[in-house]
């Protein structure tokens, strides 16, 4: 099913011209399974507005995005994965199939999962989970000391001048689940990122971002308190209705570890996403 648009208009006043007899809880379930896409490009946020000339898509039900998850690397202690946007890392009380955990312990069904860390429903990129309790707490050990490297690409709106910086503040979080900045050194934890700009626009600008520490949204707190939230991060003050994305600008894009047994140090990676690269490559500089 497929409509040009004839005019600007939503996203979900498309999918209703597509489908008149659908709801919108219907419509926005659509766009949740991955299904909906604006000229090719996959869209993870119903506020995203359709120009007029564009080719609003929806495809055949997924069941699953367990199409769209790799296998990047895994042995008898732990396993790394390539997460794709939209898939909830682990189970919540809204969700417990559709999840990385939930596919890993299907497809290993003779191996108990550990959960290490987490990355948010709509990052992608690099992502493990240990086998044995060994390995689950070598690695916490590793994430707790910060004795890791890891490393993300984020799309962010404006143009950042400075071609490498730190951002570092400390970060809590509200009843609400979102998570601020603090003055307050006993409220909240510090937060540390280091980027790298890689490529500028007027509008945007691409970076790659190292964490020093692993806070829960720090990379997307530390963007938008600098004045650049990352691109569809409306929850964090990005205008999602001028994202050219149609997604999350966020991917992680380097892991590196030590195996728990070897101690040899091994690095994990997932080049950028297709649309973050073909989408920028044809935005005017």
């Amino acid at each position: 099913m497929k409509l040009i648009a004839d005019s600007s208009m939503p996203l979900l006043a498309a999918l209703e011209k597509i489908s008149p007899k659908s709801s919108k809880t219907t419509l926005r379930s659509w766009i949740k399974e991955g299904r909906v896409s604006i000229d090719k490009l996959p869209v993870k946020l119903a506020s995203i507005e359709v120009k007029a000339g564009q080719t609003v898509e929806v495809r055949r039900k997924q069941e699953h995005l367990q199409d769209n998850l790799r296998i990047l690397y895994a042995d008898r202690d732990f396993v790394v994965i390539d997460k794709p946007a939209g898939m909830l890392s682990v189970s919540t009380r809204f969700e417990t199939k559709k999840t990385a955990h939930a596919y890993l312990k299907e497809k290993y069904h003779n191996q108990k999962v550990y959960v290490v860390h987490r990355l948010d429903q709509d990052t992608s990129g690099v992502m493990l989970f240990a086998f044995s309790e060994q390995a689950y707490t070598h690695f916490k050990k590793l994430f707790e000391a910060h004795d890791l490297e890891r490393e993300y690409i984020a799309v962010v709106t404006g143009r950042v001048k400075a071609n490498r910086g730190r951002w570092q503040s400390y970060l809590y979080e509200d009843k609400n689940y979102v998570v601020h900045t603090t003055l307050d050194k006993k409220k909240g934890e510090l937060a540390i990122t280091d980027y790298t700009v890689l490529k500028r626009t007027p509008k945007w600008t691409i970076l790659k971002l190292r964490l020093e520490t692993g806070k829960k949204n720090q990379i997307r707190v530390h963007c938008s308190d600098a004045g650049h939230p990352v691109a569809g991060d409306n929850k964090y003050g990005s205008d999602s209705q001028f994202n050219p994305l149609y997604r999350l600008g966020l991917h992680a894009m380097r892991l590196t570890i030590t195996h728990p047994v070897t101690e040899k140090p091994m690095t994990f990676e997932s080049p950028p996403p297709e649309e973050f690269t073909r989408v920028f490559a044809r935005i005017d500089a």
